[in-house]
Parts: structure tokens; sequence; C-alpha cells
């Protein structure tokens, strides 16, 4: 990443926890959880040809930009306590393709345009669902980029296990199982069976990438083992 990439892809993160200041920890730990997952994948044989084209250091940096969509977002509704109405939620949806556009109006050479493909893919899909009920456009199974389906996961995750304005965090036990309830309905089921396998490592990123915006669950040592070394 030259000094120019680099430079940019710091203000819109700092744009981004600033703006929504439950993200500060969220975009650490998705990151991890990506790395994670994508780790586990290079050790089946499950979306091998599809990972061999990727950089994945590039993937994974990506993912910090899925939520850029919301510094378009007012402030009010991204704090709201409480649920949401029918309405905000549908405000609330708009960051998807809201980060697409943002991405798409990034001026770089064709050949520097790596990580911000990445992170548009990203940004798009990773609030869609396997079974085709998600946003913004509804994809379904493998229509959905592989970026999508891997953040999904990531992101239902850590917002399970992490305090927010409007609910209170579950524990990684609990996330956990409403991952591997959705197999086949909101995630890719063979990434579901992914997921299991480190879903122990996920519990330890959950506790040591806590951050400064977000408390997440407090995770007992039960679920310290096999952690990854930061």
């Amino acid at each position: 990443m030259n000094t120019r990439i680099k430079a940019l892809f710091g203000v819109m993160l700092d744009m981004i926890a600033f703006r929504d200041d439950v993200t500060g920890g969220h975009l650490d730990r998705t990151c991890k959880y990506l790395e994670l997952l994508i780790g586990r994948l290079f050790e089946t044989d499950l979306y091998r040809d599809t990972l061999r084209q990727w950089d994945i250091e590039l993937v994974i940096k990506s993912a910090a930009l899925h939520d850029v969509g919301k510094i378009a977002i007012s402030e009010e509704l991204l704090q709201k306590p409480g649920k949401l109405t029918r309405g905000e939620f549908e405000i609330i949806k708009t960051h998807a393709a809201l980060g697409v556009e943002i991405l798409d109006r990034i001026d770089l050479p064709a050949g520097k345009r790596r990580l911000i493909s990445h992170a548009r893919i990203i940004a798009g899909a990773h609030h869609e669902k396997w079974d085709g009920s998600g946003y913004p456009c509804g994809a379904y199974g493998n229509h959905i980029p592989l970026e999508g389906r891997l953040m999904a996961i990531a992101d239902v995750y850590d917002a399970l296990i992490s305090n927010r304005p409007y609910k209170q965090a579950v524990s990684p036990g609990e996330a956990a199982r409403v991952i591997e309830d959705g197999s086949g309905t909101h995630f890719d089921p063979q990434l579901v069976e992914v997921f299991r396998d480190v879903a122990p490592l996920f519990a330890s990123v959950a506790s040591a990438y806590a951050g400064r915006h977000t408390d997440a669950y407090e995770v007992k040592e039960s679920y310290r083992e096999g952690a990854l070394a930061s």
C-alpha cells in the first residue's frame, strides 16, 4: 500500500469511527475475524480457486471500510437507543449502497484500486443473505461475492457480542449459536462449518480487541484457549 493510499485509508477509518463511535473496536475485530475465516479456508478445499485470485492482505485491510456508508447516516439515528422504526431501519439499510457510491468516487489510477475494489464489494455485500432476504440487492447463494459472505459472519458475530445503544451484548457462545442457526438462511452453510472450527478464536479476539469505543462482552477464561498471538 503506497503512501497516498495509506493516508487516504487512515482518514476514512477515522471518519467512520468519528461518525459512529461504537465502531472503534468493531473495525479491528471484524478484520481479525475475517483473517481467521480465510486462514481456515486455506486449510480446506473450499473456494480455493477464488482465494488464489486475492491479495489476502488487501482483502483483510479493506474489510475495515465495510461500514463507510454510515458516514452519510445521521448520528442521531446511528446512536438512537431502543428499537428503530421501520422507516428508520430503511434509512440505516442504505449505508450498504452508500458505501459503494462513496468508494466509487475515490479517484485512483487503475493499478492502485485493488484495496478499494475489495472494499467496494464488502461494503455492498456484507448485508446480503444466503436465502436472498438481505440488502441492498437481495442477492442469494453463490451470487453473493465470497468477500461479502465471509464478512456477513464476522459482522453479525461482532454485533452480537458488543453493547450497542439499542441492545446489550450476548456471550460468545450465544453469538456462535446464532451464526450456526443461520446456516442456509442468513449465511453460507459451508462457511458456517468453517466458522465452527474457529469460533473459540473469535471469542479470544472479542476479548483481546475490545477497543475504546465498544465494550465487548467479557470473555471467560474458557474461551481463551487457542488464542491468536497478536
